[in-house]
């Protein structure tokens, strides 16, 4: 709309707007004046009321004490005879013309009678006994009125004809027959309109020509103002509609940041107490409540009672400090079944800074930590026996102390499997792991596991030296002692065991080596001696080092590279680098035989730097993306860190070098780790973890480390035609990788079956010998 047409309404517009207000104030103003003025005349006829009322009980007790003698002369003198008179001569001598009279409906003297409006009154107060006044207006006058009721000293004159005063018998023939409390009559106030109405029109038409002239005044004023503000309106036109179409675009982007939030989250606000006060549509759906339920309650009614009290703790104290809160929680729904959340409560400060309510922003993960507790069931064990697994051993070695550790090997199990069948070979493992667990039962503090074919431990928690070398010949006897009936076969089994004692950090190591010993030598048990292995390790870990040294002062660390191809159309846009070690004998060394020495020699760290500028320098003038793998030490390390930076600075190729991340569930520093991936990410860096599904945890840390491909171990992925389990596994692991926007990278693709089943299962990219083994050159 023309601006000039906006000036032209508002000069009509303004100045109808205030007639219309001036018309409603003049209204109003009569109304008030009127009531104020009605409110005066009732006061001034209470005054007149009281004035008459004090009059006439004054010469009424003159008459009852005789101090005037009743007779047909003084008879006059009573307030209902003077009443009359005294009103008329009132009435004529002052300003408002005010009347009084006291009347009955049953006078004596006719001039007392009442009238019509005053038999209203008299009936009025007849109807409501404990009234105490009557106020109305009426044609001409206001009427005012107040009860004249019989008291025991009226009875003299009213109460029964014959003990009257009897010239007054004589005289009346009515108003006899009263009793205490009765109506009599009425005082009666009358009070002519004609002056209020005066005074109440004076008040109306000075307001009206105040009202009139503040109205031409702010028309004046009013179209001083539009013309003065439509010079502006071109610009705030030109203004306005750019703002409105950011301001659409805003509305748009903010509706749809709503809606995706309110599908995607559950979002609930609280009052300074923990009393929720707003709950979104997400909220209801994944908790049961509707928002009736829960508004007004307080949050913990969704609070899991078995959580830690210690988690609430620190979300109260992080968020009354003004500080968000994030972590996961475990919440209640109204059926009384659980889900997981991870959330986000953050304070909402006002201008002030002071905290007027909090938000919760959580996202339902459930499904996620039900995969992991799946995949951590199906992680840690064991598919044919369905013990616990070399992983499942693993953990419960690191969460222990007092531990000591016990191996069985099955004697010349390969025979069983060559001569019966592998079928029946793993009916012998299961009815051997049956029978060897209820001897297990027996103590609580003895936990079995299987290794892998014909290999099983028994770990043991706070028993003597000297026990766990009684367990385990008992248990050496105990399948000495056994035959096992297995598909109409009788199978007998002797087996190799082995004990060790050392620290738990090298239980595993020691009872191994023991077991190697005890089977080479044909014994039945050993029990390990640090006298075993010391001697030949210091000499193997000397050869060692003294390669190491040797390869890198002669420029022997050289790199391989494995292709990673796109699993759509099997192109190659990505290698691996892998370190190599030429000997002197020019033999290619894969880090297997090299890099635990080499960490233990202090020479890691050099490694670790010669294939990160070999691999910048390789790939700097081509377009591959390549990958190169860091330990968690390489990264806590500052000198590697900021040789990573100095790199990523001199070759500009930060865009296409992806860091491989191993040994992630060694991760303990996660803030120094974190901190790592950010400063490259911002360079255009990208994350993979390597090795991920070998256990529970790779999803916990998935969440936290930010990672753009997962590589699935390929011990899962070279059994995945074989075992159902491998396979349920990678389909979790792709299901989860998707929801969180990862790719996938499937490690030892090593033939065409292996590659069709794990694009059938929605992997993006394979690494693996179909496509070609590790070479010294790109292909």
């Amino acid at each position: 709309m023309s601006y000039k047409v906006i000036s032209k309404r508002l000069i009509i517009i303004v100045p109808i707007m205030f007639f219309i207000i001036a018309i409603v104030r003049i209204s109003l103003n009569y109304h008030d004046n009127k009531k104020s003025v009605e409110q005066f005349i009732s006061e001034q006829a209470k005054l007149v009321d009281s004035l008459y009322m004090i009059h006439r009980d004054y010469y009424q007790n003159l008459y009852l004490n005789k101090t005037i003698k009743l007779d047909e002369k003084t008879l006059a003198g009573l307030p209902a005879f003077s009443a009359a008179q005294i009103s008329k001569t009132f009435s004529e001598q002052n300003r408002l013309q005010i009347t009084m009279q006291t009347v009955s409906d049953r006078a004596r003297n006719p001039k007392n009678q009442a009238d019509k409006y005053e038999l209203k009154a008299i009936s009025y107060f007849k109807n409501k006994s404990d009234a105490k006044e009557y106020f109305s207006e009426e044609d001409s006058f206001y009427q005012y009125a107040t009860p004249l009721k019989i008291e025991k000293k009226c009875l003299t004159c009213h109460g029964k004809r014959e003990e009257a005063p009897e010239f007054i018998s004589k005289k009346y023939d009515k108003a006899y027959g009263y009793k205490v409390g009765e109506i009599r009559g009425i005082l009666s106030v009358k009070v002519p309109t004609y002056h209020v109405d005066k005074i109440i029109n004076k008040q109306f038409f000075g307001s009206l020509i105040y009202d009139f002239l503040l109205m031409l005044f702010v028309s004046f004023i009013a179209f001083y103002l539009v013309k003065f503000f439509s010079k502006l309106q071109v610009k705030l036109e030109d203004e306005l509609d750019e703002r409105t179409h950011e301001l659409k675009d805003s509305l748009s982007f903010l509706e749809s940041y709503k809606d995706a939030i309110d599908s995607n989250l559950i979002v609930s606000k609280s009052n300074l107490n923990g009393n929720i006060t707003y709950v979104n549509d997400n909220f209801c759906n994944i908790t049961g409540y509707s928002s009736d339920e829960v508004i007004g309650k307080n949050h913990n009614i969704l609070r899991d009672k078995s959580a830690p009290k210690a988690i609430y703790e620190d979300l109260w104290r992080t968020i009354t400090a003004k500080e968000t809160w994030h972590g996961r929680i475990r919440n209640v729904k109204k059926d009384g079944s659980l889900y997981w959340v991870d959330a986000t409560v953050s304070p909402i400060v006002d201008a002030n800074n002071e905290i007027i309510e909090y938000i919760s922003i959580r996202h339902d993960i459930t499904q996620l930590i039900n995969q992991k507790n799946e995949l951590r069931t199906i992680a840690n064990t064991d598919a044919l026996t369905k013990l616990s697994n070399r992983n499942a051993l693993r953990e419960e070695m690191q969460k222990s102390d007092g531990l000591s550790l016990i191996l069985i090997n099955i004697d010349s199990f390969s025979q069983i499997n060559d001569f019966y069948g592998h079928e029946l070979g793993d009916e012998v493992l299961i009815a051997f792991a049956i029978k060897l667990s209820e001897l297990c039962k027996t103590n609580e503090n003895l936990k079995m596991f299987r290794l892998n074919g014909d290999e099983f431990a028994i770990l043991t928690i706070d028993i003597p030296a000297h026990s766990v070398v009684q367990t385990a010949q008992e248990i050496a006897r105990f399948v000495n002692s056994h035959v096992y009936e297995v598909e109409d076969e009788t199978i007998e089994l002797n087996a190799t065991i082995s004990v060790s004692l050392e620290e738990k950090e090298q239980l595993l190591i020691t009872a191994d080596m023991a077991l190697k010993i005890a089977r080479r030598e044909a014994k039945d048990i050993i029990i390990y001696d640090s006298k075993m292995s010391l001697d030949k390790e210091y000499e193997n870990n000397m050869f060692w080092t003294k390669k190491i040294k040797e390869a890198i002062k002669n420029d022997k660390i050289i790199l391989y590279f494995q292709p990673i191809v796109n699993n759509s159309d099997s192109k190659i846009n990505r290698y691996e680098s892998l370190m190599r070690l030429v000997d002197e004998d020019d033999k290619i060394i894969t880090p297997y035989f090299f890099l635990d020495i080499a960490k233990k020699a202090k020479l890691y760290k050099q490694l670790t730097k010669i294939v990160i500028q070999k691999s910048f320098e390789e790939f700097r003038e081509n377009n591959f993306e390549f990958s190169i793998n860091l330990s968690i030490d390489d990264i806590l390390d500052k000198e590697i860190n900021d040789y990573i930076l100095e790199m990523l600075a001199i070759y500009n190729i930060s865009e296409r070098v992806i860091f491989e991340i191993v040994e992630s569930e060694s991760i303990e520093n996660f803030y120094e780790i974190q901190k790592f991936i950010k400063n490259v990410k911002v360079l255009g860096c990208r994350i993979a973890i390597d090795d991920f599904g070998t256990g529970y945890s790779n999803f916990e840390y998935l969440m936290r480390l930010e990672a753009d491909f997962i590589k699935i171990d390929g011990s899962i992925i070279k059994e995945i035609l074989r075992d159902k389990n491998s396979e349920i596994i990678t389909s979790v692991i792709v299901d989860f990788a998707k929801k969180m926007n990862i790719q996938v990278v499937a490690e030892y693709v090593e033939s065409k079956e292996i590659f069709e089943k794990v694009k059938e299962l929605g992997i993006e990219k394979s690494q693996g010998y179909y496509f070609s083994e590790p070479k010294p050159f790109l292909i």
